[in-house]
């Protein structure tokens, strides 16, 4: 993947909002493999497999017995096995956490990054959103010998696409004739994209932290309640039907020229201590320099704007509206 590589180096980081290209070199792969692949990842991730085939794919996670969550990721079945696309620091992490449970198992685990060119586009142009390399529907996948292009959630008006390319030259192909018509960003465009539409991810500072719903996974249909026993979906369950939510994630933005990072602390006005009121899940910068944020967080201190961040505590919380209805 040298080519791609030196291909992309030579472009721009600048930020944008819309009807762009990027490189998403940020973006890691997972591929699992072997005749025991799909019910090995059915009996350990909280969505249902079998609902997805090479022309879908969804929001799933994987957590410790007791509900915590050790990573967020897309399921993509792809003709050897699945792939999860996932932030790129928990590729080896969780791979070494599914390691833990193949035992006997026909199964194999590889990272698969560096073996794409990764790319992302967001645009509401309609002549790129016709091009026949990308899917027409949301979660839809389109699989060539080479290329696997994916429909993620839309943000506003602009519809996602992430492409892996197995083909260094037909990345770069790709790349040119998308370049025409879109500007060139930076992957920090991209991760700006999937803060605001509200996907959240796993980071090592953040795993283990939340149960699935907590990140309102319920309501992006990254879990299944009709399929077997998985890890955590005792929890899971008792929480959707016997509990009341405490927390959940919320969007944000702040004024601030200091990027919150994953796990951060938020605390109740007043404290100078962790209080276990929240903690950041992830942020990102816009092109004007506002910070925009999603954190989990206790539900009634949130609503009555009682949180602030530990290590920023004159920083003003805004909470915005997510893209998605959390009654799914």
């Amino acid at each position: 993947m040298i080519d791609w590589q030196q291909f992309e180096d030579r472009y721009s980081d600048a930020i944008a909002s819309e009807n762009y290209i990027c490189s998403a070199d940020e973006v890691g792969l997972i591929l699992v493999s072997g005749a025991d692949a799909r019910e090995f990842l059915q009996n350990q991730l909280s969505n249902d497999i079998d609902l997805i085939d090479e022309s879908s794919l969804q929001i799933s996670s994987y957590s410790t017995p007791k509900g915590r969550m050790l990573g967020i990721f897309r399921v993509v079945r792809v003709s050897n096995g699945y792939l999860l696309v996932i932030t790129r620091s928990m590729v080896m992490p969780l791979m070494q956490q599914l390691f833990r449970f193949i035992v006997h198992s026909q199964v194999t685990l590889a990272d698969a990054s560096d073996y794409f060119a990764r790319l992302a586009v967001s645009t509401d142009n309609p002549q790129v959103i016709a091009q026949p390399s990308l899917p027409a529907v949301t979660n839809a996948v389109l699989q060539t010998d080479s290329v696997i292009s994916m429909r993620l959630e839309p943000l506003a008006s602009q519809q996602r696409f992430l492409l892996l390319c197995l083909s260094p030259a037909e990345a770069i192909s790709l790349w040119q004739g998308f370049a025409t018509s879109l500007q060139i960003a930076g992957y920090q465009s991209w991760h700006l994209s999937e803060i605001k539409a509200g996907i959240p991810s796993i980071y090592p500072q953040t795993s283990e932290s939340f149960v699935l719903q907590m990140a309102n996974l319920g309501a992006l249909g990254g879990v299944s309640f009709k399929k077997g026993c998985y890890p955590g979906q005792e929890i899971v369950a008792r929480m959707q039907y016997l509990g009341k939510l405490k927390r959940r994630m919320y969007l944000a933005e702040l004024e601030t020229d200091r990027l919150p990072e994953p796990g951060d602390e938020l605390v109740a006005q007043g404290k100078q201590d962790v209080d276990g009121s929240g903690k950041v899940v992830d942020a990102e910068f816009d092109e004007q320099g506002l910070c925009h944020c999603l954190y989990v967080a206790q539900i009634a201190k949130a609503d009555a704007g009682q949180l602030h961040l530990l290590k920023q505590p004159a920083t003003r919380i805004h909470n915005v509206e997510l893209p998605y209805s959390l009654e799914n």
